[in-house]
């Protein structure tokens, strides 16, 4: 038996099982078993499965989506940082997002909080945009478009024999902005 865990452990380990095994494990019991411990474990830190799994997303939402945004912040200027972040985006792994996607279109709740963590990551692309002067209708619908084409390029069988080379990104970044 380990020692008590902490939130952040039990949130990791969930990230990692989703992306092997899918949602299906998402529950106190069968995490709890994966990582040697008892089901209290589980709820010292979350109410229910419903708190777990929104706890889960915004975990989610901050190793993949905050934690880069406060990355590229140092990045230098607009442009700088929007190609770091095609970059990033268009070489990113796909099974984490595959699971996430995956598990929220069975599930409502997690469905809207996944839109959530859609709508600000667009909108991060949309400011970037913006600031290289494209107008707000303009950069939104260019920072979807996007979007649109990173995730569909992690829907694919092989998404990592579809990735574009650092030419291809800085092109890509030169037809989105002016």
């Amino acid at each position: 038996m380990k020692d008590r865990l902490d939130r952040t452990t039990w949130l990791n380990f969930a990230l990692t099982d989703l992306a092997e095994n899918g949602y299906h494990g998402l529950r106190a019991q069968p995490l709890a078993a994966r990582l040697g411990v008892s089901r209290g474990s589980f709820y010292w830190h979350f109410e229910d499965v419903g708190s777990f799994h929104r706890a889960l997303i915004a975990h989610w939402s901050e190793i993949t989506n905050d934690a880069l945004v406060a990355d590229l912040a140092t990045a230098g200027d607009a442009e700088r940082r929007l190609t770091n972040l095609l970059r990033r985006t268009l070489r990113s792994g796909p099974a984490l997002e595959r699971a996430i996607r995956a598990w929220a279109a069975t599930n409502a709740q997690v469905a809207e909080l996944v839109d959530g963590v859609d709508a600000r990551r667009i909108a991060y692309a949309a400011d970037l945009l913006q600031d290289l002067g494209r107008g707000r209708g303009q950069a939104h619908w260019r920072a979807k478009l996007v979007y649109w084409a990173a995730i569909g390029r992690l829907m694919m069988m092989s998404p990592e024999d579809h990735s574009l080379s650092d030419a291809e990104i800085d092109a890509l970044v030169k037809m989105m902005a002016p």
